[in-house]
């Protein structure tokens, strides 16, 4: 669909298919979700019941992708003005200058784009390379090479999916002619709401939370895996959670992991707002929380053995 108006051209992709795609993925993962989770609260405290609260958190994040991924798709459009090309894709919006765009190229069956990112039947997201074009970044919901067009500046190539290619490309070349070259000069990626946070380019501060949320998951697997096998009343000796040294009720253990947890939830929590004002923090506590993590699991381990 091409809009015009005020000197602004907007082209909204056919959107359909990916969206509809996309739906229909976070429906299922949802669904499997909830049904595994009702399934595993009645299982008692073991192995199998660890598994299935796993596999329901997988699904769970599984569906949150799935979800963001069509409703980006449903939001993807291309806005032409004087100054230049704005492509809009969820959170994210890729700007390029009329005065840095060099050609706009049609797609062609023999083109068949490479492409690797986001990437199913009518919804394509991500870097690749196509013959005679180079690299290109592809914002597209195309289904075959010929729905494409390539808008290509010096640096590299922009795949995208407009209904009506020609148009589009006659639309560009409008805005060109009647460029006065006052806008900005270079190509910017624009990010709002929760895609501006800096930890999504921060690498160190994604493996220091991952590696400590894969060893809190690593903690209650190894509590609930033994945790049938210990007696109704065992002794545990685990500073963290108070030096408790009389018979208590097998359940108790179950307070190492979770206290584990909530650690973990605070100190990412934490993490994120310092990652605003000061990296190194971030790291400090992040840091923190994995070895605090690994504590947990070691002494989860050392209250099993003397239970």
């Amino acid at each position: 669909m091409l809009l015009k108006g005020q000197g602004l051209t907007i082209e909204r992709p056919s959107r359909a298919a990916g969206t509809a795609i996309g739906t229909a993925l976070f429906t299922v993962a949802l669904v499997l979700a909830v049904a595994l989770l009702v399934r595993a609260i009645s299982w008692p405290a073991s192995w199998p019941g660890f598994l299935a609260y796993l596999g329901a958190g997988v699904l769970a994040v599984l569906a949150a992708t799935f979800g963001f991924w069509a409703w980006a798709c449903s939001s993807m459009r291309y806005l032409l003005d004087h100054q230049g090309l704005s492509i809009r894709w969820g959170p994210i919006t890729h700007f390029l200058p009329m005065s840095s765009i060099t050609a706009v190229t049609p797609g062609k069956a023999e083109m068949k784009p490479r492409i690797s990112g986001i990437g199913w039947w009518g919804y394509h997201i991500g870097s690749g390379e196509v013959e005679g074009v180079g690299p290109v970044v592809f914002f597209s919901t195309h289904r075959s090479a010929q729905e494409l067009v390539y808008v290509r500046t010096a640096a590299v190539a922009y795949g995208l999916s407009p209904q009506d290619p020609e148009r589009f490309a006659a639309e560009i070349k409008r805005f060109q002619s009647a460029n006065d070259s006052a806008g900005p000069a270079e190509a910017t990626i624009h990010r709002e709401q929760f895609a501006a946070h800096p930890i999504w380019a921060d690498r160190i501060a994604q493996y220091l939370a991952l590696a400590a949320i894969a060893v809190n998951v690593a903690l209650w697997g190894y509590v609930l895996a033994v945790y049938p096998d210990l007696n109704n009343e065992i002794t545990i000796e685990f500073p963290p959670v108070g030096d408790i040294t009389t018979l208590r009720a097998r359940s108790e253990i179950l307070t190492i992991p979770a206290t584990a947890s909530v650690i973990l939830v605070v100190n990412l929590l934490a993490g994120l707002i310092f990652e605003w004002k000061e990296r190194a923090a971030t790291y400090l506590v992040l840091s923190a929380t994995l070895f605090f993590q690994l504590l947990f699991l070691i002494g989860a381990i050392v209250a099993v053995v003397n239970a």
